[in-house]
């Protein structure tokens, strides 16, 4: 399996393709369970994929609920998917897993749109911007949790590169950029890497300048999944709104909750520089931190 195909997207998308699927046979969860042998407690943890059904279960979903031929095959193909282990496993003693869920569904994502208000995106660091910012965070940290965060978060980036890199669209606030994490040096970097990765096509960096006012309190992550491909039974694109907090994450998935957060990224990207005009101020900021 690639980084770029996901077992949490799998699993997620599996959870409400079956949900789909037994609405539209008429079934109530309870009744469903029950006639192939399980209880409604185990049904519900599928539909909000809690747990990974076995393929030989979701086959007996499947035939319950009148899905045959291709179409059962492709959803059993995404269950046996959605079992495998994704790379950033490997870093699970230190990922907690609010935190390893988005690292499943970035890998994954067609779309990634985010705001920072106060950092640097994750995606765009820079290792020593990042070994900066995780060692001088407010949440103390072992020096060798620090180096496995910096690793995790530097393979992160390999998606920008892979051979279908998502579309990576960022508004970051000038304090952002301006913040001297790490020092002169390290900042400066920062801000050259930035302006190199902005001539990359699949990646658009704009800068919210002082001078637009008042911004927004808070960084957010919007990921938009591509569909399956046919004869898969739901090709509908999905999305998801991401909110980091101290101690865990806001996975928002609500029509109105994503509206009123695409439609905040669309004013704070209306509001912010253009990409040319963001690559100048990034270069005379860059200067400056050389003068």
């Amino acid at each position: 399996m690639t980084q770029r195909q996901s077992p949490t997207v799998r699993r997620r998308r599996l959870a409400l393709t079956l949900r789909q699927l037994r609405d539209a046979a008429g079934l109530a969860a309870s009744e469903a369970a029950r006639r192939v042998d399980h209880d409604a407690s185990w049904l519900s943890r599928i539909e909000t994929a809690e747990v990974r059904p076995h393929p030989n279960d979701v086959r007996a979903l499947l035939s319950l609920y009148g899905v045959e031929s291709d179409q059962a095959e492709a959803v059993i193909a995404v269950a046996r998917q959605a079992k495998q282990r994704g790379w950033w496993q490997r870093y699970s003693d230190i990922l907690p897993d609010w935190f390893s869920t988005y690292v499943g569904m970035e890998s994954e994502a067609s779309v990634i749109r985010t705001y920072e208000c106060q950092m640097i995106p994750g995606l765009l660091q820079t290792e020593e911007y990042a070994r900066s910012a995780i060692m001088g965070g407010p949440i103390p940290v072992r020096p060798d949790e620090g180096e496995r965060q910096v690793s995790l978060r530097m393979e992160r980036q390999a998606i920008l590169t892979s051979e279908d890199p998502p579309l990576l669209r960022v508004v970051v606030d000038e304090g952002a950029v301006r913040r001297l994490v790490g020092g002169a040096a390290v900042m400066k970097a920062q801000i050259d890497r930035l302006i190199e990765v902005s001539e990359s096509a699949n990646v658009q960096i704009l800068m919210l300048p002082y001078s637009a006012g008042v911004g927004f309190d808070g960084s957010f992550v919007i990921l938009n999944f591509p569909p399956l491909p046919e004869p898969y039974p739901d090709a509908a694109e999905d999305q998801m709104v991401y909110v980091d907090t101290l101690t865990g994450a806001l996975y928002l998935e609500r029509p109105a909750e994503i509206s009123a957060y695409a439609a905040a990224y669309e004013q704070l990207q209306a509001t912010a520089l253009g990409p040319k005009e963001t690559r100048t101020e990034l270069t005379k900021i860059s200067n400056e931190l050389t003068a």
